[in-house]
């Protein structure tokens, strides 16, 4: 590795230095992979720079140019300041913070990094920790139940009880049957859909043109940044009427996301995690498998060690590495199909890892507030 010159005497602001040992304290490699990302941080009268250089074996976070790296990130010192202030809660997707950054190079590396910033809630360890100790044969479950239309109370006793299930006959304000990317680009064209980076923003139009023209045979989804897939970014508010469930009101819910687009149908559209909430996941086109694990099996998934809204985790159920994860064979799944129309409820801290079996595809996810 080769260092370009920068003045030693240039002062750090703290803001940076935290960020720093941030990446020091939350960063993994069980995949053995090597990379070199240059984060740069204009600011001041000087670009302020972080080196992040990794091998299976080693990492180097200094104050320091490198030549050549394989990615970069540039972000302001504000954004900066953002992140580490709300670590415990802030979500890259969020227009405010992706909409600063710009991005160069191995994406891939880049995620590698930026999950390693993340740092769990009080609040979230502790929804984790009870769900795994919940006492319940729901945890030996082989299928998810199917329940038409449930009442609320239902509904609250399957989720008290760490019980899945499968919401058909939904009441909804237009039928699911009534939509395709046709009537979204009629009645929401002109939205504002999601912001990927300073450069890159689209409409639901936009975005709807690159879902036609997608090519379904990249077998390799990049987190955050899929050619045509929304990957859970914030539904726009003027969706909302057409998209929010019948059950509870829309104060019970905290911001519902979006899933639309074309995926490969041999890959996850979601790789495995959880959440440390109550979620809700309305299928509106095309249908997804789900490859679901109860929370007690999470010794066996390797969850990732820094994380914050959701766990993910190293393990691919679609694609095992059981000489790097060996305890993964241990572990008990359920897989289900979630059709156009119904709802998947799913209690906090059940695992999932979500496939698209058709395309194009379209979900509504959502969580209660507690």
């Amino acid at each position: 590795m080769t260092l370009a010159n920068h003045p030693a005497d240039v002062a750090q602001p703290k803001v940076i230095d935290r960020l720093a040992q941030l990446v020091r304290d939350g960063f993994e490699n069980p995949e053995g992979i090597t990379g070199r990302v240059q984060l740069n941080i204009p600011g001041y009268d000087l670009a302020h720079p972080i080196s992040i250089c990794f091998t299976p074996n080693n990492l180097s976070v200094q104050h320091q140019w490198i030549d050549r790296p394989e990615a970069t990130l540039t972000m302001p010192l504000e954004t900066v300041d953002r992140i580490v202030n709300t670590i415990t809660e802030v979500d890259f997707r969020d227009p405010d913070i992706i909409g600063t950054i710009h991005l160069d190079g191995d994406l891939d590396l880049i995620n590698h990094i930026a999950k390693s910033l993340l740092r769990p809630s009080e609040d979230t360890r502790e929804r984790f920790e009870l769900a795994e100790k919940l006492d319940t044969d729901s945890y030996t479950l082989t299928d998810i139940p199917r329940v038409a239309n449930p009442s609320e109370l239902q509904i609250l006793e399957f989720i008290a009880a760490g019980r899945p299930m499968i919401v058909t006959d939904l009441d909804m304000r237009v039928p699911h049957g009534q939509w395709s990317l046709g009537r979204l680009e009629a009645d929401y064209g002109e939205v504002p859909l999601r912001v990927r980076s300073a450069e890159r923003k689209e409409t639901v139009a936009e975005f709807i043109q690159r879902v036609r023209s997608a090519d379904l045979e990249n077998d390799r989804i990049i987190e955050g940044h899929t050619k045509a897939y929304t990957e859970g970014c914030f539904l726009p508010e003027p969706m909302h009427k057409d998209f929010m469930p019948n059950h509870f009101t829309r104060d019970d819910y905290i911001e519902p996301q979006i899933w639309l687009g074309s995926v490969p149908v041999n890959v996850p559209a979601s790789s495995l995690h959880h959440d440390p909430l109550d979620g809700f996941l309305y299928q509106v086109m095309g249908r997804k498998k789900i490859i679901m694990y109860a929370p007690d099996q999470a010794l066996y998934l390797y969850p990732m060690k820094a994380y914050n809204n959701y766990q993910p985790c190293w393990v691919k159920p679609e694609a095992p590495d059981y000489k790097r994860f060996p305890e993964f064979t241990k572990a008990r799944s359920i897989e289900t199909v979630l059709n156009p129309g119904e709802l998947l409820i799913q209690p906090a801290g059940w695992f999932h890892a979500v496939y698209c079996l058709d395309s194009p595809t379209f979900s509504v996810s959502y969580f209660l507030r507690h």
